[in-house]
């Protein structure tokens, strides 16, 4: 073991996307950096959040680096959030999506020299109340409506053949739902009612394909971005598409975009939510709530 510094690094990395060569890699960085000997934490398949909160913890690390795709990389997040910890990404998913948004390259082995280097931002995360029930952070988008439906029906096996096409296959599934009776109350102002197809808030707003669901929404500004669409007409969605590319705001396009510190919708029926790509269940109740600068995270210098 490389003993030069007493610095230690944890490494939490989905087994199923990560190689050899990766973990070669980044062992081979840390001696090269004069760190001790990475201490390895395997993401269980079932329920692996309270398993790595308790190894994280006990291993007191002085860096955590989130090797696999957005899924491992929310549940590191929430993990250290407020905890002084700093993160890094390696992401090897299909989205990807914190690491677009922090323009961290998306070449593994560039992205583990980020993830040794020596400067950091501090983010915002968004915290979750489902049904009552506080839940955890995310980092990127938690969406209802179409935006949960495409998540739920995106097969992890098309998403490893056709890659972010497959989230297009899955919306030209989604589309013929009905859309959702929802209330949405903005930092405790009056509440808006509407028939809405997609319900997303966002702590940032690239996705994939070089496209942009919200613009101006930045990981550091405290505050979080809600993106409502309503379309019921072909004409309606015809327009919120355009937004989509143009990034502009179109008349009548049947889309609402609200900055805020907390947001609460309600549902009439459940309905199922998704944080970050991974649909979590049903809810008829979600509040999110900004934490600024909870994260500190490593980004290219």
């Amino acid at each position: 073991m490389n003993e030069d510094s007493g610095r230690r690094c944890a490494v939490v990395y989905n087994p199923i996307k990560v190689s050899d060569d990766l973990r070669d890699a980044i062992g081979r960085r840390a001696t090269e950096a004069g760190w001790g000997d990475p201490i390895w934490l395997e993401t269980p398949a079932e329920d692996p959040g309270p398993a790595i909160t308790d190894k994280v913890v006990s291993a007191n690390p002085d860096r955590v680096i989130a090797a696999g795709g957005d899924g491992t990389i929310r549940i590191v997040a929430d993990r250290l959030a407020q905890s002084g910890i700093p993160m890094a990404l390696v992401p090897v998913g299909t989205a990807n999506l914190l690491a677009r948004n922090l323009e961290i390259p998306l070449s593994e082995f560039d992205a583990v020299e980020v993830a040794f280097g020596d400067r950091t931002v501090d983010i915002d995360l968004i915290k979750l109340t489902v049904d009552g029930v506080p839940g955890e952070h995310f980092a990127v988008i938690a969406g209802l409506g179409v935006d949960a439906l495409i998540m739920d029906e995106t097969k992890p096996e098309l998403k490893d053949t056709i890659g972010a096409g497959a989230y297009f296959v899955a919306a030209a599934k989604a589309l013929g739902r009905t859309p959702i009776d929802m209330r949405i109350t903005v930092d405790e102002h009056r509440t808006h009612r509407r028939q809405a197809m997609i319900c997303a808030i966002g702590n940032v707003g690239k996705l994939t394909g070089n496209l942009t669901l919200i613009p101006g929404a930045r990981p550091d500004d405290g505050r979080l971005d809600i993106y409502v669409a309503s379309p019921h007409r072909l004409s309606h969605w015809l327009r919120a598409f355009a937004r989509l590319i143009t990034r502009r705001p179109r008349a009548d396009d049947h889309v609402d975009q609200w900055q805020a510190t907390q947001v609460e919708v309600r549902l009439r029926q459940p309905d199922p939510y998704q944080l970050d790509g991974d649909v979590i269940g049903d809810c008829r109740t979600l509040r999110a709530e900004v934490s600024p600068r909870a994260l500190t995270i490593h980004v290219p210098g």
